[in-house]
This record gives structure tokens, C-alpha cells and sequence, in this order.
């Protein structure tokens, strides 16, 4: 069979599953198996061997049950980096690198507080390695508390070739006491509770539960962190957070009440307030 006629068999089953983006996702998974590029798929055509059929076919089985296709393939992009990924580490989203990018046009801004920057929920690390790659002068840690996901972290970061990054398994700020940093960033879990039953399949049924629930309205980690952050944070330094939809008002007040001051309040594509900077008075 020609790879191209195979896609359109796996395009067909995904559209019958009302499955999104059907035809990146068949072209992806060929792409995957016989190694070679998508611009090469289309000019060459290439045959497909009976044993890579048979992977294409359990892959797109995979997929038919919800697995996310970056937990079948296990990578990703983000942010111009490669990205290994695999049950129990959230899979990164293009929303977030909102979060590197406003992070990166600081960069002076943060350089004028100091060179250390901590990733708190760092999950994958591709917040923390992004940002690293990207901002070479800066040394950045990340954190967080599930051991499969610092393996990940520690992973990628080999696979990036990033030495000005490092990874440990923490409870937030736990092991950094008497350490500061010029800028915190994180991601953290932000879901309601009660919301998770609602999500999506994919995110559901296969991504760590305990990298997306945020407690019963969802802020559980953002009080934790503000309310932690002084003492980890040098004179009017900045926190980069990323925000679920609907909860700046909420988070504001909790930085308010904790002596932080609101420096910007980013929206991403769809409109949805996603980026959200405080400064440390």
C-alpha cells in the first residue's frame, strides 16, 4: 500500500470518530513510522511494509481510544524545542508558550534582578528549557514534585543539549530555602475539581491527574505560591503565571492582598486571558 492511500484510510476512521485536525493527525502518525519528512510524503509517495502497517494500525487503535496522539508518538514540539513525553507528565500546550515568550522579551528587565530564574510545576521542563535556550545568561531550575516528570525534564534537557538548566523533584519551593530568584514562572494546575470530569478524553482519562486539578476553584497553587514567594523572590521581582479562563479577577485579589502589584494581564489567540505578570513591591 502507498502511504498516501493509507492516510486516507486512517483519515476516514478519525473523521468517524469526530476526531480533530484528522488529516495532520494520519499524516503525523505515517510521517512517524516510516521515518520521513511530510513535504517528502507527498512528492514520493513511498510503499509501506506489512510490519509498518501493522504499527500504523495499533497506533491509530491508540488513538481511536483517546490516547493523545503526543503519548502514542512520545514527543512533541514547543517553542522550537523537541519535547519527550509519556504518561504521568502533562503534554505541553501552545498556549503556554505565551508564558515563555512574554518571559524572553523581558529578559533585560529580569537581568537588571539577578540571573535565576525557578520553573515551579515545571512538569515536561519545557517552560524551564525554552527559556534557558533561549536566555543562555540565565540559570534556570525547575520543580516539581512528580519523579516521572523530573525524569522527563532531565530527559529533554539532554535531548536540547541545555546545560544552564536544572531539574529536582520539590514541593514547590521546599528546597530552595535561602535561595532568591529574579523571576518565578509557572503553570500550575488550575482546574476545578469538580471540571475534570468534564474535560476531554484524552485530557481526562490519560493526563496526570495531579498536574491538572487546582483544587475546588481551581487556585490552589497560585495562594500557595504568592503567598510563599517573598521569601524566595529578590526586591521587585517579577512572577510569570499562566492562568486558567476566568480566574484574573480571583488571582488578583490573591496578589494584592500579598503585597504584589499587577505589571500585565496577556490574552492568548482565542481571547482568553492566559498570561498574567506580578511584581514584588
Amino acid at each position: 500500500m502507498k502511504a498516501l492511500d493509507k492516510i486516507r484510510e486512517i483519515v476516514l476512521a478519525f473523521k468517524n470518530q469526530n476526531l480533530e485536525y484528522p488529516e495532520k493527525q494520519a499524516q503525523e502518525i505515517v510521517c512517524y513510522v516510516i521515518r520521513i519528512e511530510k513535504t517528502k510524503l507527498f512528492t514520493e509517495n513511498p510503499d509501506i511494509t506489512p510490519r509498518q502497517a501493522h504499527l500504523i494500525d495499533s497506533f491509530v487503535q491508540r488513538r481511536l481510544k483517546r490516547e493523545p496522539l503526543q503519548y502514542i508518538l512520545g514527543k512533541c514540539e514547543f517553542y522550537n524545542i523537541k519535547v519527550k513525553v509519556g504518561p504521568g507528565v502533562l503534554i505541553p500546550r501552545p498556549e503556554t508558550e505565551i508564558l515563555v515568550e512574554e518571559i524572553i522579551k523581558r529578559k533585560k528587565l529580569i537581568a537588571d534582578r539577578g540571573d535565576k530564574i525557578i520553573d515551579l510545576c515545571t512538569g515536561s521542563g519545557c517552560i524551564a528549557l525554552a527559556v534557558g535556550r533561549n536566555i543562555p545568561e540565565f540559570q534556570v531550575f525547575g520543580a516539581d514534585i512528580s519523579e516521572k516528570a523530573i525524569f522527563y525534564a532531565k530527559e529533554n534537557k539532554i535531548l536540547n543539549k541545555i546545560k544552564n538548566t536544572h531539574f529536582i523533584v520539590s514541593n514547590l519551593f521546599e528546597p530552595f530555602k535561602k535561595k532568591t530568584f529574579a523571576c518565578i514562572v509557572s503553570n500550575p494546575p488550575y482546574v476545578k475539581t469538580e471540571e475534570i470530569k468534564r474535560l476531554q478524553p484524552e485530557i481526562r482519562d490519560y493526563e496526570p491527574l495531579e498536574a491538572l486539578d487546582g483544587g475546588s476553584d481551581g487556585l490552589k497553587f497560585y495562594r500557595k505560591i504568592i503567598k510563599d514567594a517573598k521569601e524566595y523572590l529578590v526586591k521587585k521581582g517579577l512572577i510569570f503565571f499562566e492562568i486558567g479562563s476566568g480566574q484574573s479577577e480571583a488571582i488578583q485579589k490573591i496578589a494584592s492582598s500579598n503585597d504584589f502589584k499587577i505589571v500585565s494581564l496577556l490574552k492568548d489567540l482565542a481571547g482568553f486571558e492566559r498570561v498574567m505578570i506580578l511584581k514584588n513591591k
